[in-house]
């Protein structure tokens, strides 16, 4: 177990063991002093791992520096994100690393490189959200996830029924994606199905210099004019995980008619299901091209219980235009999106 300490939050890293031997890393920040009701589990999205959440590690920062030279060591990022935002709000956070992530180990050959979404639900996120709980005497936990992230939390509560859910806040998530970019491609995603693991990091790292620049490949994750060149080249070379063609394949269904696929048959996960209980916040960005707008749209009118969405964008009030990573880590996301999710979950938290 290790546990380092910055600006008054203590973060602990902890490894969880899975019924079927996978190891799960699980990253807790906790204040000086808890004082909310309920703690809050953070959830990354696909090819992604923790850091998403917490984008200021030393670890990150030493990375970031070797690409800038030593005159800017230690000075790059300090411990930031939103989990120690969170932290110094008095709530107990937990992020975790799904399987086939750098942070967590498990079986390296046969199925250990064919994990699934199935998994993730049966497996990785019963084990964790037990875990959490027991830690902190209480029955249900408030579910923050990005992107798959999100996804995760609406299929988790067709499966467990949301028995410890309390509130459930979404950035950049759909469950309709025939409006995004992605489908322009969708040659190469046919390609990447042909395959057993798609190592994503190494194809996207030669981007790293270029991370600052306003190209058509940082568009895809965000808004070069919303991200500090520094962050996008962190996120690029340690926060870019790969992907298992089974995990792949259930995504890229996940806007069918009948549901996303199970890998045992049959279809399930339908955003009409009216399993689908816990109240959502559902945050979107007005330039995200991998979740685009229009899915974030449909998918709350498809939603049958309480919801709410916030659009981030300049036709929205806001500073700038949003994408997809800086909805979480943007330059202007501290300001404006974090205190509206914050908010809510705070107000669930005093129900």
């Amino acid at each position: 177990m290790d546990t380092q300490t910055a600006s008054r939050v203590t973060r602990t890293e902890i490894t969880i063991q899975t019924p079927d031997h996978w190891k799960i890393a699980l990253y807790r920040y906790l204040p000086e002093k808890i004082t909310r009701k309920h703690p809050v589990l953070l959830l990354h999205g696909i090819a992604s791992n923790h850091r998403v959440w917490d984008f200021g590690h030393e670890e990150l920062s030493s990375r970031t520096d070797a690409i800038h030279g030593s005159a800017n060591q230690g000075a790059s990022m300090p411990h930031t994100g939103f989990a120690h935002h969170l932290a110094k709000q008095g709530y107990a956070v937990y992020s975790m690393d799904l399987r086939g992530r750098a942070g967590s180990d498990g079986p390296h050959t046969g199925r250990g490189k064919q994990w699934s979404v199935d998994d993730y639900l049966l497996c990785d996120l019963p084990a964790v959200t037990e875990y959490v709980i027991a830690q902190h005497g209480t029955e249900k936990l408030h579910w923050v996830g990005h992107s798959m992230g999100g996804i995760l939390g609406f299929f988790y509560q067709i499966r467990h029924k949301a028995a410890n859910l309390h509130s459930f806040t979404t950035f950049a998530t759909a469950l309709n994606y025939t409006y995004s970019t992605i489908n322009h491609f969708r040659t190469l995603l046919d390609y990447v199905s042909a395959l057993q693991y798609f190592p994503i990091r190494q194809l996207w790292k030669p981007m790293q210099p270029f991370a600052g620049l306003n190209t058509v490949w940082n568009r895809f994750l965000w808004n070069p004019e919303n991200m500090k060149p520094e962050i996008g080249e962190a996120i690029i070379g340690e926060m870019i995980e790969p992907i298992s063609v089974n995990e792949w394949n259930q995504i890229k269904a996940i806007s069918s008619a009948e549901g996303m696929p199970r890998l045992s048959g049959g279809f399930a996960h339908r955003a009409d299901d009216r399993r689908i209980q816990v109240p959502v916040l559902m945050l979107a960005g007005d330039r995200d091209w991998l979740c685009a707008l229009d899915g974030v749209e449909w998918t709350v009118d498809q939603l049958r219980c309480d919801k709410k969405l916030i659009v981030f964008g300049k036709e929205y009030g806001s500073a700038t235009h949003y994408g997809h990573m800086d909805l979480v880590c943007g330059i202007e996301a501290p300001r404006e999106v974090w205190p509206k999710a914050t908010a809510w979950i705070e107000q669930r938290d005093n129900m």
